[in-house]
């Protein structure tokens, strides 16, 4: 431990002297080679001393990106960030591919009825409580303080469905490093990525009534919920030939597949994007395809309908520790702390109805599902965590809403925050107690 905390203390000197000191430092210098090369070396380094003292070592991982980043210490800044943004999209592809790799039909299989009803009750749950509460305190919240009883119901119903989203890169990171296997991971994994899918489908019906409510100018008709409907069956049948593809590359090809893979998924991000930017601009078809969706189901079809799961799964995971290292710190980094002085009341108040609704919905479908006590009742610890596909909602809330985006983006960044930091130890401590972890399975 001595020698990896010295390492540590070596390189952020040598930042500093880097970016610091006036004889030395030089806009030149600071190049996003030397940002990403900082982040690697010492969120690697803080995550194992984290992990040593036995918390999850994204956890390390985001907090050197928060200390060193733009919003604290600041060693790089802001436009730093914007320059590794296109690492957001690469590590979200390869997280979605491994999720997807991970869904084992026959295990999902003997849990369906488990978590059919945990995606529905602490879906049903989450958004009712969530939006029941924001509706309550609303009055008290000064830019909606103003509005008729039904819209602020309308903009409480935004809190509740970007409340129900998990975070797939968080459990994937989570069970990769804790090598856990068995019934409740398998649990926990089937649901969080069931709801990946269904909170799109969610977001699309709240937002489109939302801006009937809102906006004079908008109405919701049954094209809308087609086009919806279009998007995730194009999105799957997408994924499953590009399965296919992937399939192929690992019985014939002599190439490094994972690194081919994550080029193939930020290039399917990237014509995501391109694609429904250009259908709206040219056509005004409002068709965005989900790139995270397509990742996914791919991932899903090499483990399902081939006999390569494992080797697919095993060859992803020898180039996940700087993927997962890098996604994290910039995660880390891009946390606002003058942001979160100013709507952590709110914000507090939303996690806190978040996790009550999570403990009751837990509860409730595993004692309809049948399961132990034992099973049902931590539960609800493995679903706190929120990150990529949250936030990447709330963007879209901003643009939306340009007049009471901002605002609503503000508390739910104190939200997500708050659950991604708690959210990691939280679920590393269930898996122990759950006796799946590698540690605890070897003992």
């Amino acid at each position: 431990m001595r020698n990896r905390l010295l390492s540590i203390v070596f390189v952020i000197a040598s930042m500093f002297i880097i970016t610091r000191v006036s004889e030395v430092a030089a806009e030149h210098t600071i190049s996003p080679a030397l940002v990403l090369g900082f982040l690697l070396l010492t969120a690697y380094g803080i995550g194992w001393l984290i992990g040593d003292l036995g918390l999850p070592r994204i956890t390390g991982y985001m907090l050197a990106g928060l200390v060193f980043g733009p919003h604290l210490i600041g060693l790089f800044d802001q436009e730093d960030m914007i320059r590794l943004d296109f690492l957001n999209a690469l590590a979200l592809s390869f997280i979605a591919f491994c999720a997807g790799g991970e869904l084992r039909l026959a295990n999902i299989s003997a849990r369906l009825k488990s978590i059919l009803y945990l995606v529905g009750f602490s879906t049903l749950f989450v958004f009712a409580g969530v939006t029941f509460t924001v509706f309550i305190i609303s009055v008290y919240i000064p830019f909606m303080a103003d509005f008729t009883a039904i819209t602020r119901l309308a903009i409480s119903s935004i809190f509740g469905v970007i409340s129900v989203a998990r975070s797939p890169s968080s459990l994937i990171a989570i069970i990769s490093e804790t090598k856990a296997k068995g019934t409740y991971t398998d649990t926990i994994l089937g649901v969080t990525m069931a709801i990946d899918v269904v909170i799109i489908m969610m977001f699309g019906i709240v937002i489109s009534i939302c801006q009937a409510v809102i906006s004079t100018h908008t109405s919701i008709d049954i094209t809308f919920f087609l086009l919806l409907l279009l998007e995730i069956i194009v999105a799957f049948s997408i994924g499953f030939l590009l399965g296919k593809v992937i399939i192929f590359l690992i019985k014939t090809a002599q190439v490094e597949f994972p690194i081919v893979i994550i080029g193939v998924g930020l290039l399917v991000i990237k014509i995501s994007h391109l694609l429904g930017d250009y259908l709206l601009e040219t056509y005004q078809i409002g068709i965005n395809l989900e790139p995270l969706l397509i990742c996914m189901a791919a991932g899903f079809t090499v483990q399902n309908f081939s006999k390569h799961g494992r080797t697919f799964l095993i060859r992803m995971d020898r180039i996940s520790l700087p993927i997962y290292v890098a996604f994290f710190a910039l995660t880390g980094a891009s946390i606002n702390i003058s942001v979160l002085s100013s709507g952590w009341l709110v914000g507090l108040v939303v996690v806190v109805s978040r996790i009550l609704m999570l403990i009751v919905s837990s509860i409730v479908a595993g004692k309809l599902a049948g399961d132990s006590p034992r099973l049902y009742k931590g539960t609800w610890l493995a679903f706190i965590t929120q990150a990529g596909v949250a936030l990447g909602l709330l963007t879209e809330v901003v643009r939306r809403f340009p007049a009471i985006g901002q605002n609503i983006q503000t508390i739910l960044i104190v939200v997500i925050t708050l659950n991604q930091l708690v959210g990691p130890i939280a679920l590393k401590y269930v898996l122990n107690k759950q006796g799946e972890t590698k540690a605890r399975i070897e003992s």
